[in-house]
């Protein structure tokens, strides 16, 4: 899974624009041209699908907000949570070890982190 981090930071922006307009996911798929589904706007918050270049002006006008500040990537320094990293890990763990392999070293990684915030 490679999710480029300005996806990222752009659906977490429409998300939190929209939450704070009131406005639903299915809604503001409709208010599109042409209109999107739910899923798709979804996909698009989760920083999982492309917004095509009209659909981001469009985007902007709806949620009254500045092309520029919705596409600025340079207001949030970690992009990607430490949970969806452990997330990701133990994903990939899974999928290239046994699952007993995975989960002894999934173990010993959360033992380490406990040991450090300890200290």
């Amino acid at each position: 899974m490679n999710i480029e981090p300005f996806y990222i930071l752009l659906g977490r922006k429409i998300q939190s624009i929209r939450d704070g307009k009131n406005i639903s996911q299915s809604a503001l798929g409709l208010m599109l041209e042409p209109k999107v589904t739910r899923a798709s706007i979804a996909n698009i918050e989760g920083g999982k699908q492309r917004v095509l270049a009209h659909t981001l002006v469009q985007l902007s006008k709806i949620l009254e907000t500045d092309l520029n500040d919705l596409t600025s990537i340079e207001a949030e320094e970690n992009i990607v949570s430490k949970e969806d990293v452990n997330r990701e890990i133990e994903s990939q763990l899974l999928k290239e070890l046994s699952p007993e392999t995975a989960n002894e070293l999934l173990s010993y990684f959360t033992d380490e982190e406990i040991k450090k915030e300890r200290k």
